[in-house]
């Protein structure tokens, strides 16, 4: 809607022109009897004298952001405002007790107000950051297209509603990235309706793995993170534009199933859990990157295939699977076997195209 606003400041509306997919008629309607627009010569005109560009940030998607205020001056009424965080990323930047870093200078985070949208620090030095701990479940709200691929898997893309908090923090140690310390924390819960692409792994192409329980769980978190890695090189995206999470798979899409995270289900859950792998846009609305990666998953398999085939490493690493925190535990063999389940198609093409080749010369 503040885009639509945008439009009609520059230029009049006609009942003609098109915007995206929606009804542009209704939507200049309700804009005109809220006093933005009026209708004058079969055209739409802005009438207001606000300049709407300024609810719009450049920066970020929403413009609900948090101020970072050093406390340092404080006693003598001078408190200072050093920078702004949005609303996404204060969550896990400037929480309590978080150390937020601006212009090289190491502030501690005093004071959180979540409702006045401010976030209270001090400067001090000391040899760690924060790192924050977040769970985030993910509901399919409606499916836009769904496709079955060898494995027995899915692949689907459409609206989804995800739900994050931030439960806690990490304290890392510069340089050796020794975790040296953590807390817990109660922030709000925050939702958000965007899209998502997503694979869903069939309980057969699981039963089939030679691997434990753990083992396959470790496994599937592994190839949703080197999924995640090479959907952001085909998309020449940011990393932080897609957000990645691993939820059941529901009975049906709207379906009001329980929020739960995935680490803590039982035994006998896990046993017949169909997972869904999701990789979503990363802000509200979503910015279109979940239907291109629905149309090219073939080459998101095969690519990542080869990203952790190529790999050095034994048992995993943050150029691939992610870092492992067990010398023992199997998350790049467990992703390599169910890229290769997912992946027998391609394989089949391939060697039908490498046999018709060789017989044609």
């Amino acid at each position: 809607m503040n885009h639509l606003k945008c439009a009609a400041f520059e230029l009049p509306l006609s009942s003609d022109e098109r915007f995206g997919n929606v009804d542009l008629p209704e939507l200049c309607e309700r804009l005109g009897e809220a006093g933005f627009l009026h209708r004058s010569g079969g055209n739409w005109h802005w009438v207001q004298e606000a300049y709407p560009a300024d609810t719009i940030s450049l920066r970020s998607v929403t413009s609900d952001n948090f101020v970072i205020i050093d406390t340092t001056g404080e006693g003598n009424g001078e408190p200072e405002v050093i920078g702004e965080v949005d609303f996404s990323s204060a969550l896990t930047t400037v929480h309590p007790k978080a150390i937020y870093i601006h212009q090289g200078q190491q502030y501690h985070v005093e004071r959180l107000d979540f409702d006045k949208r401010k976030a209270y620090v001090k400067p001090v030095n000391v040899d760690y950051f924060t790192d924050a701990i977040r769970y985030t479940q993910v509901r399919v709200l409606e499916i836009a297209e769904e496709e079955s691929i060898p494995g027995p898997a899915a692949r689907a893309h459409g609206d989804v509603l995800v739900r994050s908090q931030v439960v806690g923090f990490k304290k890392i140690k510069f340089f050796t990235n020794e975790n040296v310390g953590s807390g817990k924390l109660e922030l709000p819960e925050n939702e958000m309706h965007t899209t998502a692409f997503w694979l869903t792994l069939g309980h057969k192409l699981l039963g089939e793995l030679p691997f434990a329980i753990s083992e396959r769980q470790s496994g599937i978190f592994g190839l949703l993170y080197a999924l995640g890695s090479m959907a952001t090189l085909l998309l020449m995206c940011d990393r932080r534009d897609l957000g990645s999470a691993v939820g059941e798979r529901p009975p049906s899409a709207g379906a009001d199933i329980e929020w739960q995270e995935f680490a803590i289900t039982t035994d006998v859950e896990k046993e017949f859990f169909e997972p869904n792998l999701y990789l979503y846009d990363a802000y509200p609305g979503g910015i279109g990157f979940s239907e291109p990666l629905y149309r090219i998953c073939d080459v998101l398999l095969t690519r990542t295939r080869e990203l952790i085939a190529a790999c050095p490493c034994e048992k995993g690493c943050p150029s691939c699977v992610g870092p492992v925190a067990d010398r023992y535990e199997r998350s790049k063999e467990v992703a390599l076997a169910i890229l290769g389940l997912l992946s027998s198609r391609e394989a089949l093409v391939a060697a039908t195209a490498d046999k018709d080749s060789g017989h044609a010369s």
